[in-house]
């Protein structure tokens, strides 16, 4: 098959589109991905991708390495206000609209990896429109509900004509796969959508650490739970942060936040409020390649997501990947997340915002580690059974390839 990606992020920003679109080249399909410029989370351009003569060359350099075709379309950076993250949402399905157009009928489907904003779409709907080829959406973002997080009044006019868009885009599409069964009903309910448009294919995860001997080194005494990913409004990291203000400042645990994105200083902020400076270290955005060593100094995981909407229900990437470490798994999450949690018995979990209830978890954690040494290896087994890529890459190939015979 031919396929054309559109997803406003891709390589070197952190997603994994990164390994599903080459790996689809391996299995014999020619792929053109159509992306912004990199500039995702810190919101400024990435080095190199601002020079027009530069960015060929990473292009063409990415395309002999990785057999895929990269066109990077102008867009406004994301920046650090409301604005200037709508401008950077317009620039790209604007100047991505003029890309598709310049395109040949030649590709057989359009897949777009719709993350946040479901704008992200609209050169994928153009494409279809135009060509009359069919439309996969990979739904990891659920619209507009994900749209709370800027946008706080479900009354107003701004999130009416959102939610109007949101289900214009969503209809457009011959088909919706959802990383999450809860999306369904909401989708299908918000947006008047038939059943038999969806279909569930959960996140993979790079398996590369499943093999990895990552124990912690025996001469670190202090317990280590660490988040790692987004920092974002969805995470609600603040509840991290107050539990550990339960726990109180002590000398028995550290909190490790790896990772970056627009609510960092406000949980900088937090924990100085809160007299914890001794007990977290913000580490930063880290390279994929070195993550193996944070990892290994970890005891335990944390996860959380806001609770108040659909999108509390989703399953984030982050716990496939999670699960790969061999570590324990402790959430402050609903949904499907805690679920799998549960369900695969590597951790334990509270609601979603209940931050009393995930310091008890990491008070037992700290007095009784002994009994969660199961769990890491219960996380990996569950992992190997339905998260795998090539688990990922059949249905996914599965779905386009019915898609182009019908």
């Amino acid at each position: 098959m031919k396929i054309l990606i559109i997803s406003q992020y891709y390589y070197p920003e952190q997603f994994q589109i990164n390994e599903i679109a080459p790996e689809l080249v391996r299995r014999g399909h020619e792929v053109t991905v159509v992306c912004g410029l990199p500039n995702y989370p810190k919101g400024e351009i990435f080095e190199g991708f601002d020079k027009e003569a530069v960015r060929r060359k990473k292009e063409e350099e990415y395309r002999q390495e990785t057999g895929v075709e990269v066109i990077h379309c102008q867009n406004v950076p994301r920046g650090h206000n409301p604005l200037s993250l709508i401008r950077n949402y317009i620039s790209f399905y604007r100047n991505a609209n003029k890309v598709v157009d310049s395109l040949s009928d030649e590709y057989d489907i359009v897949f777009c990896y719709q993350l946040s904003p479901i704008t992200m779409a609209l050169p994928a709907i153009r494409y279809k429109k135009r060509t009359g080829k069919p439309l996969l959406l990979y739904c990891l973002d659920i619209w507009p509900e994900s749209a709370l997080a800027h946008v706080k009044f479900k009354k107003g006019l701004l999130y009416r004509y959102i939610t109007h868009l949101s289900g214009k885009l969503y209809r457009a599409c011959d088909r919706i796969l959802v990383t999450s069964k809860p999306f369904i009903s909401y989708l299908s309910r918000k947006h008047a959508i038939p059943y038999c448009t969806f279909g569930y294919l959960p996140q993979h995860a790079d398996g590369s650490m499943l093999s990895q001997d990552l124990t912690k080194t025996e001469n670190d005494r202090e317990i280590h739970f660490m988040y790692a990913g987004n920092f974002g409004a969805g995470q609600t990291l603040d509840v991290i942060v107050r539990a550990a203000a339960v726990l109180g400042k002590r000398n028995d645990y550290v909190v490790d936040m790896v990772g970056d994105g627009s609510k960092r200083k406000e949980l900088e902020d937090l924990v100085r409020e809160k007299g914890l400076t001794d007990n977290f270290v913000f580490h930063g955005n880290q390279k994929r390649a070195d993550m193996p060593s944070f990892y290994r100094k970890a005891d335990v995981l944390l996860i959380t997501l806001r609770g108040n909407n659909a999108v509390g229900d989703t399953m984030p990437g982050k716990l496939q990947t999670y699960m790969t470490t061999g570590k324990p798994i402790m959430g402050a999450i609903n949904g499907a997340a805690h679920q799998v949690i549960e369900e695969a018995q590597c951790g334990s979990c509270v609601n979603a915002g209940d931050y009393e209830g995930l310091a008890k978890l990491m008070e037992f954690y700290i007095k009784h580690p002994k009994e969660y040494d199961v769990c890491g290896k219960n996380a990996r087994y569950y992992f190997k059974k339905h998260f795998t890529l090539e688990h990922y890459m059949d249905g996914l190939e599965t779905e386009l390839q019915k898609l182009v015979s019908e």
